[in-house]
């Protein structure tokens, strides 16, 4: 007959979810949990030992000096199972851990006992979604995205509003939903994918980048603001802690500022919500083992669903196979006409991909993209300062710049055209203004200041080319593909082309202050292609910005591509094929869109 604790130890069996707070590892959480069932099963009192019969030897007369000697049975403890011998009943339970949650983030946290863990393995495989609710602070950064982070800039945020706001997640949840019907890998055209995209059970196939289904902000008080979904959160698949926390620093970006995390709080987890979760202190079994109970069915559903997933997958390899020894039985005249009319198919399919045309024009972004500077511009500003003989430091003159610069950029932009101002007269506030926040107060000093740092980036000696710039240049012209410039950029755009040796490579250069408009606005590239005289279809856009250049291009039909040389744009919209990491790639790219 079983014990109490053995009956308490077969009902830890399932899954059950528990509210982690903020500042406590998982791990933690999953071991205070373990201590606590371990107590609660062996605080039974033990069975009572078993006793084993001992004969022993005993003198039969009433004196112990008697020599006659009895043998007598007696029952006696057998104290190999005494718990000071033996030890607790139970040294061990299997706690494991759900979608984990870092330190920094607090919410539901589901966790799985005994055979309950397969169900965790299933649920991870079933690709559900989770609900965040996001706080964020505009106006600095750091770097772990936290507000309690090391400080590396601090910003301006008083330009931006809602709207504004909204507007930038309007854009990151329409990227990320042609994301997640590109990882569904359901055709569109289909009533099955009506079904699944009205009922909300899109999803991605396979592991796939992180994916926010559900965006909006909740609450907004400069400098303070939340994002969620609907009323309540965020929802995401495949997401981590760290992405989300990204996220708002990105958003942050997009503003032309800056901003941090305050918060992130998991409220969903699948079937699992925040009000069905744990508080610390029902750490115990005697609450764990209800809420064990309360999710039962939903363990054996996720489980269900889980079996049937396989199943699908392997009626679907089995049918190719079938399929596949169908085909390898036919006679050889029926095989080859399949295989040419398959071919054609193919062909024709190529053909329809391929119909664009060939590329005739390639625009270029500049800054970037083709060029960098040498320096920052806290060190270039640091070293006129000094042949100044001004005391400050270049990361003081970086920080100064960034306010300065944004400022004027929401005040005046596009160096101020529509207001009568030219870039130089822009730069010139700019430079004066990023001296004055550093104590600087001598108009003629602030005015050589600005005079020679102006002066400073009309020629090369501040400029560096990167090294495929011109091998990519000459491979483009070889190929016989006109070239054209495309960039936000001022009137001194000529003089450091010319000064680089690359101006010879281009048959027009198009800036923002020539044309009067600046990127993303669509009738730069309007002009562009006026100047081009060929279709949109015809010319390729290359720039490192994904929105002034990569969605500003393709929104007219012109073929986009992203150069992200280190790797760190997530953007999912972005198919491979638009992305360089090299300007070397770009001939083979266009050579294989146009054969």
């Amino acid at each position: 007959m079983a014990t109490q604790a053995v009956r308490l130890f077969r009902k830890l069996d399932g899954l059950f979810a528990v509210y982690k707070p903020q500042g406590v590892h998982w791990k933690l959480v999953r071991d205070t949990v373990e201590t606590n069932l371990l107590k609660a099963v062996n605080s039974f009192s033990p069975p009572a030992p078993q006793c084993m019969v001992q004969f022993q030897v005993l003198p039969s007369g009433e004196t112990s000096n008697s020599t006659n000697l009895t043998v007598t049975a007696s029952k006696l403890p057998t104290l190999s199972d005494h718990p000071l011998v033996a030890g607790p009943q139970f040294n061990n339970i299997r706690v494991g851990v759900g979608h984990r949650l870092d330190a920094f983030s607090s919410g539901v946290l589901v966790l799985g006992l005994g055979n309950g863990n397969t169900a965790l393995d299933s649920l991870y495989r079933s690709h559900v979604s989770r609900d965040y609710i996001l706080e964020g602070q505009f106006g600095m950064a750091t770097n772990d995205f936290t507000h309690t982070g090391r400080i590396i800039e601090r910003s301006t945020y008083e330009h931006i509003t809602q709207d504004k706001l909204e507007h930038v997640l309007a854009m990151i949840q329409g990227a990320n939903q042609k994301a997640l019907i590109m990882y569904s890998q359901v055709d569109l055209h289909t009533q099955e994918a009506y079904e699944l995209a009205v009922k909300g059970m899109l999803h991605p196939q396979y592991k796939s980048p992180p994916i926010l289904t559900g965006l909006r902000c909740l609450h907004f008080q400069l400098p303070h603001f939340t994002l969620g979904k609907n009323i309540t959160e965020v929802q995401c698949v495949n997401e981590t802690q760290k992405y989300l926390r990204k996220l708002l620093h990105e958003v942050g970006l997009e503003l032309r500022s800056t901003a941090v995390c305050n918060k992130v709080r998991r409220t969903r987890d699948g079937p699992f919500k925040i009000e069905d979760a744990l508080t610390h202190r029902n750490w115990t079994a005697d609450a764990i083992i209800p809420s064990v109970t309360y999710f039962h069915r939903t363990t054996q559903k996720i489980r269900k669903n889980d079996r049937k997933a396989v199943n699908q997958l392997d009626g679907m390899a089995e049918a190719q196979d079938q399929i596949g020894n169908r085909t390898t039985h036919v006679e050889p005249g029926t095989h080859q006409k399949a295989g040419s009319q398959n071919l054609a198919s193919e062909a024709l399919m190529d053909s329809k991909q391929t119909m664009r045309g060939p590329v005739r024009w390639v625009l270029w972004d500049i800054k970037d993209t083709l060029l960098k500077v040498r320096r920052s511009v806290g060190e270039q500003y640091y070293c006129e300062s000094v042949r100044a003989g001004l005391k400050l430091l270049p990361t003081q003159l970086e920080t100064a710049f960034r306010q300065a610069y944004l400022q004027h950029v929401q005040l005046y932009p596009n160096y101020g055209i529509t207001l009568g101002m030219n870039s130089q007269v822009w730069w010139t506030q700019v430079v004066k203004n990023t001296f004055s926040q550093c104590g600087v107060q001598d108009t003629a000093l602030l005015d050589t200041l600005a005079s020679n740092l102006y002066q400073n980036f009309c020629g090369p000696e501040n400029w560096e080319v990167f090294p495929d710039s011109n091998s990519v240049l000459k491979s483009c012209s070889a190929l016989g593909v006109k070239q054209g410039v495309v960039s936000n950029f001022d009137s001194r755009l000529e003089g450091v082309l010319q000064g680089c040796g690359l101006l010879t490579h281009f048959s027009f250069l198009l800036t923002s202050e020539g044309a009067g408009v600046a990127k993303p606005d669509k009738a730069i590239f309007t002009q562009a292609l006026k100047k081009c005289a060929v279709p949109a279809k015809n010319v390729a856009h290359v720039g490192d910005n994904y929105i002034n250049d990569y969605l500003a291009s393709r929104s007219l039909g012109i073929r986009g591509y992203l150069l992200d040389r280190q790797g760190h744009q997530e953007h999912l919209d972005v198919p491979p094929q638009h992305r360089l990491q090299s300007l070397d790639e770009l001939p083979t790219r266009l050579q294989q869109e146009t054969d």
